[in-house]
């Protein structure tokens, strides 16, 4: 196995996307790799009749939501770099299957991490989670974090 020089971490800020993070943040800091922290901003779409017109506040939501996001991935490459790694934070627009590989030849990772939990019902049958999607789509390896509340659980859904 080749040692990694270029990690690239998805994170949706959830709780089960920060043990993947730390996992990420000990990885690069073990082989001495660039950490490419990444958030992938997935603009709310339209669902006609919920609402007519898209109005000026709604944009000012987006802005301001997205705004709120990358302070969150800065806040997190700030701690990355309290640990002594080289961390590149991205924010992307769209839709997150897609842009973590996209991202991942972008920037040549040699790894992808990803926080990973159950998902149950008809949209796990239909969509799939994003961390199966991402791997079917990975340019390279890829390192699925399980959740310690499943492994607790002897690895029952959720």
């Amino acid at each position: 196995m080749d040692i990694p020089r270029r990690v690239l971490m998805g994170t949706d800020f959830s709780d089960y996307s920060k043990e993947a993070f730390d996992d990420a943040v000990l990885l690069a800091k073990q082989f001495g790799a660039e950490l490419y922290l990444l958030h992938v901003f997935d603009v709310p779409t339209y669902i006609p009749g919920v609402a007519s017109v898209a109005g000026p506040e709604v944009f000012e939501w987006i802005r301001t939501f997205r705004e709120e996001e990358q302070k969150r991935l800065e806040t997190l490459a700030e701690e990355v770099r309290k640990k002594g790694v080289t961390v590149h934070p991205i924010l992307k627009e769209g839709v997150p299957f897609r842009e973590i590989p996209k991202t991942a030849k972008e920037v040549a990772a040699d790894l992808i991490v990803l926080g990973t939990h159950g998902r149950t019902g008809l949209d796990r049958l239909m969509m799939g989670s994003v961390a199966e999607r991402v791997a079917r789509r990975a340019p390279c390896r890829i390192l699925l974090v399980r959740p310690k509340a499943l492994i607790d659980k002897g690895g029952e859904n959720l």
